[in-house]
């Protein structure tokens, strides 16, 4: 008689739910996609495809699906919750059975304490343009609807330095991402880095760019522009979601609220 004991239910719990979200999600959701593996008719996204925009080897994100024990990283776990976008309760039940824990709520800036109600509210019901606030460490304290036609990702909380910098899926998104949109960003980090050098959150952000070899070597790169914001006269590309492979450019543009001189509010404007 086979007995399946609960580790091996736990698996095929992971097994099933990681696959049912692959073959219900829409590739065109996922900004770049198109044109990174070709236009797609039907809806689903295969083992390669999602081991690719989370940066990892095939084999590695099998390993996950097929519900084999691993040292699996919460960068590779959260790059797989937004790739395939898990559901709250597809995200617990592959964290906790993975990495044995219930997983840690998205990181708050201590200054979302001081945003005052107009404020939030002038960036949530903004609707125009892309926009959104952001403290000098880039954690996003609020951000309006139609942001998140440009970057989906901000829904799940992560600081923009980590995301541009450090995840493939960015690299993916954003066009000509070293030139256009790395190096401008770590020349901002590194200011921000002389100017808040005892910053304990700030050193965080900065450790986990660092971490990232790709990003590690543009750190150090001889040509950094010297900038202190995106400058808004450069507009920069990239792919949006539910638009293929066509390129689209947008503008940023910084603005500083008075009372809170420490953040940005940011425009996100077509060109």
């Amino acid at each position: 008689m086979n007995v399946i004991n609960k580790s091996d239910t736990q698996r095929l719990i992971v097994t099933r739910t990681l696959w049912q979200a692959r073959t219900r999600r829409n590739t065109s959701d996922i900004p770049g996609f198109t044109a990174a593996f070709g236009v797609r008719s039907d809806v689903g996204i295969t083992q390669a495809e999602t081991a690719q925009l989370a940066g990892v080897s095939r084999r590695w994100y099998n390993n996950l699906e097929a519900g084999r024990p691993a040292n699996y990283s919460d960068a590779f776990l959260h790059a797989v919750r937004r790739i395939l976008d898990l559901n709250d309760e597809e995200w617990d039940i592959v964290y906790r059975v993975t990495r044995g824990r219930t997983p840690a709520t998205a990181m708050v800036s201590p200054l979302s304490g001081l945003l005052s109600d107009p404020i939030r509210t002038l960036v949530e019901e903004s609707q125009t343009w892309g926009v959104y606030l952001n403290d000098y460490r880039w954690d996003v304290l609020a951000y309006n609807a139609k942001t998140l036609d440009y970057f989906p990702w901000m829904l799940h909380g992560i600081n923009v330095m980590e995301w541009a910098l450090t995840w493939p899926e960015a690299r993916t998104q954003l066009i000509n991402w070293q030139d256009e949109w790395a190096l401008p960003m770590i020349s901002q980090l590194r200011v921000h880095a002389e100017e808040w050098r005892h910053d304990e959150r700030l050193r965080t952000v900065i450790e986990t760019v660092r971490a990232d070899p790709t990003a590690r070597k543009l750190w150090d790169a001889p040509n950094l522009p010297s900038m202190t914001h995106p400058a808004s006269h450069q507009p920069r590309r990239l792919y949006l979601p539910r638009q293929g492979g066509k390129e689209f450019a947008i503008r940023l543009i910084a603005l500083t609220p008075l009372e809170l001189q420490s953040c940005r509010m940011m425009a996100v404007t077509p060109e």
